[in-house]
């Protein structure tokens, strides 16, 4: 819907990348460093437009090798939320100044929530926004363990906790 000609998603849980491309993935990769190869491939060597962390928790060792993926004047965006005390990112500021690479921060993917509420419900109301299919599993409250179990072990795309 954003105009991306290929999306690669990254995630080591083999059900997981079968499911992104049932959400819009073109292609998937089982880690960092294939990702790396299946870019170059695709893009012939110019590499990503824009590089997106997901990751349950942001850490600064990731964020070279995810910047690598990224483009001369690409952008590399950090949803993921790191540790509060978390300090250090392991980068290289000859890349990031040669290649004119942006590192930013992103949270609710910088939305505006007036004009793109009313936007994302029209979307999903015309079946082009897939939301009830994110819920992979529903739990009762009292099965909340073992939802978070499941999350841990990779078996759901999004649990639901239903009171």
């Amino acid at each position: 819907m954003a105009g991306a000609r290929n999306i690669v998603a990254v995630d080591p849980v083999a059900f997981k990348r079968e499911q992104a491309l049932l959400f819009g993935a073109t292609h998937t990769a089982p880690d960092l460093e294939e990702a790396f190869a299946l870019v170059g491939e695709i893009t012939w060597g110019t590499m990503a437009e824009k590089a997106i962390i997901t990751t349950s928790v942001a850490e600064g060792s990731m964020i070279a090798s995810v910047m690598a993926i990224v483009a001369k004047g690409g952008r590399c965006v950090v949803t993921a939320v790191a540790d509060i005390k978390a300090t250090d990112v392991t980068l290289s500021l000859f890349e990031l100044t040669l290649m004119q690479k942006e590192l930013v921060g992103g949270i609710f993917g910088g939305a505006n929530a007036r004009r793109d509420i009313p936007r994302l419900l029209r979307l999903y109301k015309e079946g082009k926004l897939k939301l009830d299919e994110l819920i992979t599993t529903e739990y009762k409250l009292e099965d909340v363990n073992q939802g978070y179990q499941d999350m841990r072990d990779g078996k759901n795309l999004r649990g639901l906790i239903r009171y």
